[in-house]
């Protein structure tokens, strides 16, 4: 099989995310102790794949810094889209970088559990989950198990299945080639190239899309969100340094990361705090705390707190 490259459309600026993204990208705020991207690329990375596009824009070199230091034995390309023109327009901004399969992960969507069976399946797929209100995203409707339409934010949705922002396609070409005739057609949505017209494009063509149900799936877009996604992996998963239990009470679940710095702090349940991070006299609970920042006798509950937003 040939080697597959995964790319991450990251260009967004996250406008319900402000003030929080007035200094950030959206993908690179903090949820469980790391970057939304860190979560995304340590996926990518169990799908084995090694070649990652990035698609970049807004405050890009905050993405560029953190790949290059921590995600450094990836082979990668950074994309730049100057203007914001939808996912379809991000994607297709890859086609002179990107040949054979391809795996795309949102950069600001959250997939919990194996997405080895979506990449590797040797069929092109798409990520699906059920949900309460399709109105707000992407959406596939089946017939027979199968695939037989998409539509993006329909008014009157036609099922209550999700696309969760992951996709494989065993040509990437062929989807290249779909997104193009979609931007000669002139086709927007709300003024956004969409990549789910080309997906309709290929399956006009007779190309079979497969659907594969995922367990869970965050996507990361409100404060609301970030804090139910960061206790959710709490749940899963979470560790606190030794030698930070000493001088502290830590009411788990709570994800400390390595070089943090806390005295004479009350932190949990579900706190998580990001590299870099020194805090003292604080106590918090429920609150995602971001890379390098500096707090001293801090009380917040429900919150997420940087070094520009305290």
């Amino acid at each position: 099989m040939k080697e597959f490259t995964a790319i991450i459309p990251a260009a967004g600026k996250g406008v319900r995310l402000l003030p929080y993204t007035e200094n950030m990208p959206k993908s690179m705020i903090s949820v469980a102790g790391k970057p939304i991207l860190g979560h995304i690329l340590d996926q990518v990375e169990k799908c084995g794949i090694k070649k990652v596009a990035f698609i970049v824009g807004y405050k890009k070199e905050a993405i560029v810094e953190f790949v290059r230091e921590r995600y450094a034995h990836l082979e990668v390309t950074f994309i730049e889209q100057p203007e914001p023109k939808g996912l379809g327009h991000a994607i297709y901004l890859a086609k002179d970088y990107v040949t054979g399969p391809c795996f795309i992960l949102l950069g600001d969507t959250i997939v919990d559990g194996d997405l080895r069976p979506l990449v590797f399946g040797g069929q092109n797929a798409v990520g699906i989950k059920e949900v309460a209100d399709p109105s707000r995203f992407g959406i596939v409707e089946l017939k027979e198990g199968k695939i037989i339409s998409f539509e993006e934010k329909p008014v009157c949705p036609k099922s209550n299945l999700a696309i969760i922002g992951a996709y494989s396609f065993l040509d990437s070409a062929q989807l290249f080639d779909a997104l193009e005739e979609v931007i000669r057609s002139g086709k927007t949505v709300k003024n956004e190239i969409q990549l789910t017209d080309a997906l309709s494009v290929l399956l006009s063509r007779g190309e079979e899309i497969v659907p594969v149900m995922m367990k869970d799936w965050f996507d990361c877009g409100t404060v609301e969100v970030l804090l139910q996604t960061n206790r959710l992996l709490l749940d899963r998963y979470h560790r606190v340094p030794a030698e930070l239990e000493k001088n502290n009470t830590i009411i788990p679940p709570c994800q400390i990361e390595e070089g943090v710095k806390a005295e004479n702090c009350v932190l949990g349940p579900y706190v998580s705090v990001a590299y870099g991070a020194d805090l003292k006299d604080c106590k918090l609970e429920d609150t995602i705390v971001g890379p390098q920042t500096k707090l001293q006798q801090k009380t917040a509950k429900h919150a997420v707190l940087d070094k520009f937003n305290q």
